[in-house]
């Protein structure tokens, strides 16, 4: 599945290649994304071992854990260039597409977390994306897959990974990836949901409509996920895929670890669990300590909000807790969209975390296409 993304282009590259693909055609670039953004001073070093970094992530799990005030010492700007992989999908025998889709995937996966499986896989979200006409721009977050992986603690945060989301956008509007756009949605799963929050925090209306998958206000069960994550530092859980990063790279220990975040039993397939293992991604100390979400008080496009009613991670195993007078947990996400007046959520039956990896994704995704039509 991962020999078509071998290739990378430059984006200074006069003419983009086209993938040898019956539906969609793709075009792999590698962008130079320069950056100016504040990111947190985090008073914690690179562990030593694995025991230290077991220590670590004790102290941040536990109920009396308060990192803001124990471990952040400020702010500080960045400038900064990284190189991101990316991949433009168009419909098949197509050069334009009104709307882009432009995904950002979470934590533990890279890129194809959109296109599981590859062409005709029910788990490919680029396939649904395509056959609703759209086009779809999927990319590796900064320090994962082909992208740049610069130090874990005081680069790979959550402002740095939003402000090259916010600069691959406006690169997607200015027309320089060759196809000329006018409706631009934005899709995140969990960590990339939160980063979709962060951009148009900052940015207001840069989309014309979100997204956001695998993703809540509740906080309930966040320390408790984390714990089950069983990290590990990546260059040991898996020395050939990782063994070049830095320990401040991290992994989750095992397949165990995989289901009981991302999967929710028994409404998946054991072999998309095990590739889905097989081909994890990684994360950092610094993202680790830096996400959270601000309120996006000048945005005031539509949302959508999908996650599964057992998302162990942002809803402890059950979305149907009630919260903020809602009788679950995913529609009080509209306090983040104050100026939005078109919310609307739904949360799928028998899905976890990993929305896209359950028997249930095609009708996953067939909501989420059916919203997007329904836009003015």
């Amino acid at each position: 599945m991962r020999s078509i993304f071998l290739l990378a282009l430059s984006a200074a590259t006069s003419a983009f290649a086209l993938l040898p693909r019956s539906s969609p055609q793709c075009q792999q670039v590698t962008i130079p994304v320069s950056i100016t953004t504040n990111t947190l001073v985090i008073n914690v070093s690179t562990p030593a071992n694995q025991s230290e970094l077991t220590g670590l992530i004790t102290k941040f799990t536990s109920l009396t854990s308060n990192v803001t005030k124990d471990d952040i010492q400020g702010q500080t700007s960045l400038n900064a260039t990284y190189n991101i992989w990316t991949l433009l999908c168009l419909p098949s025998g197509s050069n334009t597409s009104s709307t882009v889709e432009f995904a950002i995937h979470g934590v533990n996966f890279d890129h194809t977390y959109w296109n599981f499986g590859g062409d005709g896989s029910p788990y490919n979200y680029v396939d649904a994306a395509i056959k609703a006409g759209h086009a779809i721009f999927i990319y590796d977050r900064l320090g994962v897959g082909q992208s740049s992986k610069p130090d874990g603690i005081k680069e790979v945060q959550q402002a740095t990974e939003i402000e090259i989301g916010a600069q691959l956008i406006r690169y997607l509007k200015s027309g320089k990836s060759g196809h000329t756009f006018s409706r631009f949605v934005g899709i995140g799963h969990s960590f990339g949901s939160l980063q979709l929050i962060g951009i148009v925090a900052k940015y207001g209306d840069l989309l014309d409509a979100t997204v956001l998958t695998g993703i809540s206000p509740f906080s309930g069960g966040l320390n408790t996920a984390v714990a089950a994550f069983g990290l590990t530092i990546a260059s040991q859980q898996n020395p050939s895929r990782f063994g070049s990063l830095s320990n401040s790279y991290l992994a989750t220990e095992s397949i165990i670890n995989d289901q009981v975040d991302f999967f929710d039993f028994p409404f998946f397939d054991q072999k998309v669990l095990q590739l889905a293992s097989d081909t994890k991604g990684t994360l950092t100390l610094g993202e680790l300590i830096s996400l959270g979400a601000s309120v996006a008080a000048n945005y005031t496009n539509p949302v959508f909000v999908v996650t599964g009613e057992h998302d162990f991670i942002f809803c402890g195993g059950n979305c149907y807790q009630s919260m903020n007078g809602s009788a679950n947990l995913i529609e009080p996400t509209k306090v983040l969209f104050p100026a939005v007046q078109t919310f609307d959520f739904f949360i799928p039956a028998n899905v976890g975390h990993g929305i896209n990896l359950h028997f249930g994704a095609p009708e996953v995704f067939a909501k989420i296409q059916s919203w997007i039509a329904g836009l003015a």
